[in-house]
């Protein structure tokens, strides 16, 4: 198409595209809220840094929810309280956040998402220490621990 050829065809759709995009947007489908129940109790986290790390060893701790109640989650994690413990339940799943301190005083933000309510996929982001961290916990507990 030659260059003023193009111009006449964008100027004859221009109604249309306006027309199209004047269209208020389809509603949403509704998404039953999930329980957070199934994240009750204890589950065994890996926190190896990386997978090549992983091949040498793995690196567990233990991420116990005792209450889960509404939008609000409560427990510990690496032994640490959680504190301002937030779930949401919007989107089809079962997503929540919280912050930790460690015992310099490093402060912690992480959040999950329940995947099938056996496993928790989860990202932890030392603010002091410049770090985020990728994770995993399944149901269970550690024998030993690991700091």
């Amino acid at each position: 198409m030659r260059p003023p050829v193009l111009a006449l065809a964008l100027f004859m759709a221009s109604p249309a595209l306006a027309q199209e995009a004047a269209r208020p947007p389809a509603p949403a489908a509704v998404v039953e809220a999930q329980s957070a129940q199934p994240l009750v109790g204890q589950w065994r986290v890996d926190l190896t840094s990386s997978p090549r790390e992983g091949v040498t060893g793995r690196y567990y701790t233990d991420f116990v929810v005792t209450s889960v109640d509404d939008n609000r989650i409560e427990g510990t994690f690496y032994g640490s309280p959680i504190e301002q413990g937030r779930i949401n339940r919007s989107w089809g799943g079962v997503r929540f956040a919280f912050v930790t301190h460690d015992g310099g005083g490093g402060t912690y933000n992480h959040s999950g998402e329940l995947v099938d309510g056996r496993l928790i996929r989860g990202l932890s982001q030392a603010l002091d220490r410049d770090f985020l961290s990728v994770w995993t916990a399944v149901p269970g507990t550690i024998d030993v621990t690991s700091w």
